[in-house]
């Protein structure tokens, strides 16, 4: 069962970002075995077009993984339960060029479910950030502008 919240939506659909927050129920015994899951975040990240920079992992005793990726596009992270079958992964990424729902995809199919509940956020409104930034540019040059005529103070 997918579950699919967009949580801002913008008219005119141009953003800064997509940030996908994903949560995996029901996953199967690979959970377990934290190299292959490192493998199949980085395998899906690469997929959907995004630029591995940098990885770092840690699993935990008995069990349980969580690591991050560095992207050039942004970041992505894992953490598991195998314990409860259970996988939360966050994927964010820049620009409009990386689609996050594809890597999500490909996990869906390496961690053997479909019971995934996915948030969807398009983060920074471009018409929005605009607007705000000439503001702030405004209130900042009106408050630090010098008069136009400036006498100097006389010297004796």
């Amino acid at each position: 069962m997918k579950k699919s919240n967009t949580t801002k939506n913008n008219s005119k659909n141009q953003h800064l970002g997509t940030h996908v927050i994903a949560e995996f129920f029901g996953c199967n015994k690979t959970l377990e075995n934290a190299e292959r899951v490192s493998e199949y975040i980085k395998a899906a990240v690469i997929q959907c077009g995004a630029t591995i920079l940098h990885e770092k992992f840690h699993k935990f005793s008995p069990q349980g993984l969580t690591g991050y990726l560095l992207l050039a596009e942004s970041h992505a992270s894992i953490h598991t339960w195998p314990e409860h079958n259970y996988a939360a992964v966050d994927i964010f990424t820049c620009g409009t060029t990386i689609n996050p729902h594809t890597a999500i995809e490909y996990l869906k199919e390496k961690l053997c479910t479909n019971d995934v509940e996915i948030k969807t956020i398009l983060r920074g409104d471009v018409y929005k950030t605009t607007e705000q930034n000439t503001k702030a540019h405004t209130a900042y040059s009106e408050s630090t502008s010098l008069p136009s005529t400036r006498t100097r103070p006389s010297v004796s």
